[in-house]
């Protein structure tokens, strides 16, 4: 599938970046309308039941406590909560057992399956209370039935068909029958089927059953008459150690069976069990008495045991009632007539309502103020809390409930039913109208019923599956378009009473529908009751329906939306209107003075408030309803403040908050719900699975696709066109206007749209995902996805998962690629369901997929090759919007190699049209961050022709085919991977495109093949080596590669140029030697074919040529330097430092070769310096000699050879230079060694006269050193003085031996000189003592030299 790759784009464009910013805004305010209402208030805080408060509290005593609402239109008034729906009478098949009944019937409701139970006698008669069909009967008792249940079975104890189990109690025993139904698409419960025969009866042993209840997990309760709680347990089949049902007496101690019943019943007194109460979401069962008892029962943390709490007697309980609220007589405080468990879903600390014969309810907890703070505590206790009076009792009230004999509560909505004067009437007290209101404030309605009530019960729907039982339920007004109305059936002689009870919505659909929108002072009343922008979200469930036959309500809920929906306003501290931020911000036009608070003990009574529309306000209630009024609110108090940003200068509009609240409840339910769910197989395997199924899925598809259309419809709603800015500073904003706040809601609403659009998409793929077996498609992510996943939320998905919805595309498009199916379904799918996220290229690129993986079975060259082209041409249409590596490597993987090539070019040329990213390698501007991009974007995509070349590369006897998409006629080859690479590489740079060539010559040095690279001819490789040199100036292989091709093409000026700049970059990690090579590759450059030569490049040579003699120089250096390691501190660092680079002269002599006394390296440096010092140079000479004397170990000759063979490489290696070897000195210094060591007086001029110094010059040197001498001491000593005279000798006697390598006019004026120097020292030797051996051997040169 292709999605564009965060890889491949490494910026986002503008429209994507603002994109996000408005899902961002927009989420933003959705959590603010989150935190809105989960601030409503809770039942506790209703109550004014705080966590540290010890004492009870009471309310119903003040007007507001049930508001009424005379001064409103009457059409309003008499819209009633609870509305008949339908009305069923018994049918008549069972009326006409009436006539045989002979002793006893009964009359009850079974909500659960949707049924109405009738006995006569021994018979027992089920109809559905719908319709009044499926009528069915069982008799197969013979005693009189006295008392019915319905329970859920146990777990694995029956066959699964078994539904439910039918429990008739008679005076001799229990009978259990097995309940089954047969079911249709639309209805699981259509025709109901009893068991002929019981699955287990039990004898009662005397006690009379009056009540049965089941738990929701099976355990099967019921009282008797004699005031006791029984148990019967069951299991499938009997055992050794038991029976396969018993009966348990949870009233007695446990060693009661030692008494018997009769004695047990005679000893007790009769208090008969009435009601039975079970709260499954807590294990906690209830039991009301006859003579108003309550106890309670903790089944344990799981729901498997039961152990009794306490137990209030009815005095006990008139008694705190009454000395909480005074003023009453305490007969209003009994008889308790009915009794509720308070689910935990509704509140955490109230328990349990009893509603007592008057209405009065009585609110009881089970924790005691110790366990308040405690995370799961178990019941220990049962404590009144609340004393709730009904209505009447307010100082203007003159109407009140009595005579009350029947009553459910749920969810702080109570229907009671009384009976006064033979004339049954129906109550229903709600606080839906009212779900923000601190105080518990309840509207009341009363219907006249036709007949005594037999039954009254709530019909249950499912409750949402995405709520846990322990979280606690919004108010309905915020879920009351995920849920039907609440249906009440109530049962009498004539037959059933369907009835609902309206949820707002509901009244405002009724409103609109009687006035056809028209009449706006009744419409402009609900909103106000209701607040504004509640009354907007709410008229957004109508508004937004799209069946045709509503298309009537929906318009007329649109017109009341846009109506009341207000607009905009500046807040106060920006010029707005304070009055707008009390009535129009928080919704309401009443006074906080109105405020109705539930009163603590003891109560006093209060004045009446005075009305800020004059004492008519208050009437007397009509004789059939009491209507509902506003809501007293106050900003603070109600929450509404919580959709105000302190820091926005506007006051949005109420249709506004109305539209993000209605998204906010939509969305409630997965808002913070992770995505998906880990499940564990046998504790070893686990998979991945999705936190909200298909149905959950298509649930809020829907109301968001009809959102959707609504805001499509409306577009005056948001912007035209542009992005409004608001000021920022302070200044600009003292000038905000009206204008201003318009378009800053405006804004808002298109950031809500196009929230609500994308969300739209998301929801529709996951429900896609939830259909194709999202746990496999979850197994193919990579594990860092698949452990992503599982830490995201819902709403991190809408915000930041497109990525994330990108791969699940993927993970779904290659589901069908593996199974070989078409994706062309799949797609079209995918496309008209999340368009944004699955374009119409994606589409194109599957298909491609598809295509390829085709290919790859097609055994025909010709039906392969067109496959391969149309897959290319597709992929080419919709680039660069591909998924390029997936592409490119099915593609390489058909060896279509060109292909690849084609559609990476194809991609550039799209992302880059300009060229831009070539104008910015060869400027290289690095202030320009878009030209950048665009030259990330380009080697990114060319990232795939570099994959392709690895791959070819590295396989070897590999084959070609023919390159798809090009028809040039390539023919089928074996040939090896390199071929193939060079042959593709060829193809490449046949490309007009420069970036790719420059991918291409990278990806070639980073696999050496510098010989391939050099071959190429294009004038785009020089310009990549060049510049990536000057990138990468110390990157040896590069520079290399660009000097090797100067060479090759013969421009040997630039490669010594690069040779140059080799050998002289710093840091480089060359070693000296190789410094010097690269130097002397490029004087060789210089000099070949007279380039050199060059006017323009003669200065360069020489340059060339004084560097190389100094490196030479710097190596004889380093060469000493390394020589002294581990004897000067200094020398290795030395060592480094004269291979890092190359040194000026001055800098060896002054660093190095004096620093450390390398006087040989002085001399080198001199010498190439040509730097004149007689002094200088004498002084290292004598330290070179000094040094060689004392390395010398030997003695006499052997010492002084030593000294002159060192001396020897030093003269030839300076000969040449007239001022590094100064003959007269070394003369001296030697011939003065020699006389110390006693060796040998020929040694030394022998050594000169091979040094192929003429007898002339050794002779005038003799001569000086002979003059010098004469003034030293040493020399004149006895020992001494003839030494010189037999040094001569020897000189002229070594010429004499050599003398056939001269010519005959050199030997004749050699001859001369030597005979005048031998005649002049035998004149003076013949004046001094002790001469003879010295005067005889220069006798004998001097016979010789007359003979020659």
């Amino acid at each position: 599938m292709s999605v564009p790759q965060i890889t491949l784009d490494q910026t986002v464009d503008n429209s994507r970046m603002h994109n996000i910013d408005a899902l961002q805004q927009a989420a933003r305010f959705l959590d603010r309308c989150l935190i809105k209402d989960n601030t409503a208030p809770t039942l506790l805080e209703q109550l004014n039941i705080g966590n540290q408060q010890n004492t009870t509290t009471a309310s119903g005593l003040s007007d507001h406590d049930y508001p009424i609402l005379n001064g409103l239109p009457p059409s309003l008034a008499n819209k009633t909560q609870m509305k008949t729906v339908n009305r069923v009478p018994m049918p008549a098949e069972i009326m006409e057992h009436f006539n045989h009944m002979q002793c006893h019937c009964m009359m009850g409701l079974f909500p659960e399956i949707n049924r109405a139970w009738l006995t006569i006698d021994s018979d027992i008669y089920l109809w559905t209370f719908e319709d009044g069909g499926d009528v069915a009967y069982y008799d197969g008792l013979n005693e009189t039935i006295l008392s019915v249940g319905l329970i859920k079975p146990k777990h694995a104890v029956f066959q699964n068909f078994v539904k439910h189990l039918l429990v008739l109690a008679t005076a001799v025993d229990i009978v259990v029958l097995g309940v089954t139904f047969t079911s249709d698409e639309d209805d699981a419960m259509k025709e109901i089927q009893l068991f002929s025969d019981p699955v287990f009866s039990i004898p009662t042993d005397g006690s009379l059953v009056t009540t049965i209840v089941g738990t929701n997990s099976g355990r099967l309760f019921y009282g008797s008459k004699d005031g006791c709680l029984y148990e019967i347990t069951y299991q499938a089949e009997s055992s050794w150690f038991g029976k396969r049902c018993k009966k348990i007496n949870h009233s007695t101690s446990k060693l009661a069976f030692l008494v018997p019943s009769f004695a047990y019943a005679a000893m007790a007194s009769e208090d008969s069990v009435i009601q039975i109460v079970l709260d499954d979401t807590r294990y906690i069962l209830y039991v009301l008495t006859e003579k108003g008892s309550i106890e309670a029962y903790d089944m344990g943390d799981n729901g498997t045991s039961l152990s009794r709490i306490g137990k209030l007697t009815q005095n006990n309980i008139v008694h705190q009632a009454h000395s909480i609220v005074k003023t009453l007589d305490s007969q209003n405080f009994h008889p308790i007539v009915s009794i509720s468990a308070v689910e935990l879903s509704e509140s955490a600390r109230v328990h349990l309502v009893a509603i007592t014969q008057s209405g009065v309810r009585l609110y009881f907890t089970t924790y005691t103020q110790s366990q308040i703070n405690l995370p799961s505590p178990r019941p220990t206790t049962l404590a009144l809390l609340h004393v709730r009076l009904p209505p009447g009792y307010s100082a203007g009230a003159h109407y009140r409930p009595r005579a009350i004999h029947m009553a459910n509560y749920r969810e702080r909505t109570v229907v009671m039913v009384s009976s006064v004067a033979e004339k049954e009437t129906l109550w229903c007290l709600s606080s839906d109208l009212f779900p923000f209101c601190p105080s518990l404030m309840e509207a009341t309605t009363t219907i006249d019923l036709d007949g005594p009530v037999l039954a009254l019960a709530e019909v249950k729907y499912p409750t949402n599956i995405l709520l846990q039982p322990t979280q606690q339920v919004p108010p309905l007004v915020v879920r009351q378009h995920s849920e039907p109305p609440r249906k009440y059936v109530i049962l009498t002689a004539q037959g059933a009473h369907i009835m609902i009870k309206q949820r707002p919505v509901d009244l405002l659909k009724q409103l609109l529908l009687d006035t056809r929108a028209l009449d706006t002072d009744i419409l402009k009343a609900f909103f106000s009751i209701q607040q504004e922008e509640q009354a907007c979200a709410t008229s957004l469930i109508l508004a937004s329906l799209e069946s045709p036959q509503n298309a009537e309500l929906s318009e007329h809920a649109t017109t009341a939306f846009f109506i009341f929906g207000g607009e905009p306003q500046l807040a106060p501290q920006y010029g707005g209107n304070q009055q707008f931020n009390q009535t129009q911000q928080f919704g309401t036009s009443f006074l906080p003075n109105m405020m109705s608070t539930p009163m603590g003990s003891p109560y006093q009574p209060q004045s009446q408030p005075q009305s800020p529309m004059g004492p008519s306000f208050y009437s007397s209630p009509m004789n059939q309803t009491q209507n509902f009024v506003p809501m007293p609110q106050n900003p603070q108090m109600m929450g509404g403040n919580a959709l105000y940003d302190a820091n926005c200068p506007f006051f949005f509009s109420p249709k506004h908050n109305g539209l993000y609240l209605y998204v906010g409840r939509i969305l409630r339910p997965i808002w913070n719900l992770r995505c998906v769910e880990k499940m564990t197989l046998d504790a070893k395997k686990f998979y991945l699975t999705s936190a909200i199924d298909h149905e959950n899925c298509a649930w809020i598809l829907c109301h968001l696709e009809s959102l959707c259309t609504f805001l499509q419809r409306n577009t005056q709603l948001t912007l035209c066109s542009g992005k409004y800015q608001p000021p920022s500073d302070k200044h600009s904003r003292s000038r905000l206007t009206q204008q201003d706040a318009q378009l800053e809601e405006r804004q808002s609403l298109e950031s809500l749209k196009l929230f609500v659009n994308h969300t739209t998409q998301v929801i529709g793929l996951w429900k896609i995902l939830t259909q194709h077996q999202f746990h496999i498609l979850m197994e193919s992510l990579p594990p860092n996805h698949q452990q992503l996943l599982q830490n995201t939320t819902f709403k991190d998905v809408f915000l930041f998962g497109h990525e994330i919805c990108c791969n699940l595309i993927n993970s779904l498009i290659n589901s069908y690629l593996g199974d070989n199916a078409s994706v062309d379904s799949i797609s079209a799918k995918l496309r008209d369901t999340c368009p944004s996220l699955y374009k119409a290229e994606d589409a194109a690129c599957s298909k491609a997929n598809e295509m390829l993986k085709s290919a790859k079975h097609v055994m025909n060259i010709d039906e392969r090759e067109e496959l391969l082209h149309q897959a290319l041409g597709l992929c080419k249409n919709v680039a660069p919007n591909v998924n390029l590596p997936e592409i490119c490597g099915q593609f390489t993987t058909l060896k279509a190699y060109q292909a690849v090539v084609d559609l990476c070019v194809t991609c550039a040329k799209k992302f880059d049209p300009e060229d831009i990213a070539v104008h910015f390698y060869k400027n290289a501007d690095q202030n320009d961050e878009d030209a950048y991009q665009f030259y990330l974007r380009r080697m990114e995509v060319y990232k795939e022709v570099v994959a392709m070349l690895d791959h070819v590369h590295s396989t070897h006897d590999n084959t070609i085919t023919n390159i798809a998409g090009q028809g040039q006629g390539d023919v089928t080859q074996e040939t090896t991977g390199s071929q193939i690479t060079r042959k593709i590489i060829t193809e490449i740079l046949r490309e007009d495109d420069e970036l790719l060539h420059i991918a291409v010559y990278d990806w070639m040095m980073n696999k050496q093949m510098n010989g391939d690279l050099i071959s190429i001819q294009q004038p785009t490789l020089e310009t990549f080596l060049v510049k990536a040199s000057q990138r990468n100036p110390n990157n040896i292989h590069l520079m290399d590669i660009l000097w090797k091709y100067y060479e090759s093409n013969n421009n040997h000026a630039a490669a010594a140029r690069v040779l140059n700049a080799l050998a002289s970059a710093e840091e480089n990690g060359l070693m000296l030697r190789d410094r010097l090579t690269y130097l002397a590759r490029a004087l060789m450059c210089m000099r070949s074919d007279k380039v050199g030569y060059a006017p323009y490049l003669g200065v360069f040579l020489r340059e060339l040529e004084d560097k190389l003699e100094v490196a030479k120089v710097q190596e004889r250096v380093l060469d000493a330097v390394v020589i002294l390691k581990g004897r000067h501190i200094d020398a290795e660092m030395a060592e480094q430092l004269l291979n890092g680079k190359l040194f000026e002269i001055t800098q060896l002599y002054e660093d190095f070769a004096d620093k450390f006394e390398l006087w040989e390296c002085k001399l080198a440096i001199i010498n190439c310096a040509g730097y004149s010092d007689t002094l200088l140079i004498e002084n290292i000479w004598s330290n070179i000699i000094q040094n060689e004397l004392h390395k010398a170990g030997a003695y006499g000759n052997d010492k002084l050879i030593h000294i002159l063979v060192k001396i020897k490489g030093l003269v030839k290696i300076y000969k040449g230079s007239g001022s590094c070897v100064p003959l007269d000195y070394l003369v001296l210094e030697l011939e003065r060694i020699s006389a110390q060591l006693k060796a040998d007086t020929s040694l030394v001029p022998k050594f000169f006269v091979n040094l192929d110094y003429t007898v002339e010059v050794l002779i005038a040197a003799y001569n000086n050193a002979m003059g010098s001498a004469a003034k030293d001491n040493f020399w004149t000593n006895e020992t001494n003085e003839n030494h010189f005279s037999e040094a001569i000798g020897a000189v002229i006697q070594a010429f004499i031996d050599t003398q056939n390598k001269y010519t005959n006019a050199d030997k004749r004026k050699m001859i001369a000189i030597s005979l005048d120097t031998v005649a002049g020292l035998l004149s003076l030797l013949y004046s001094k003592p002790n001469t003879d051996h010295v005067v005889n051997r220069l006798r004998q040169v001097q016979t010789r030299l007359s003979r020659m």
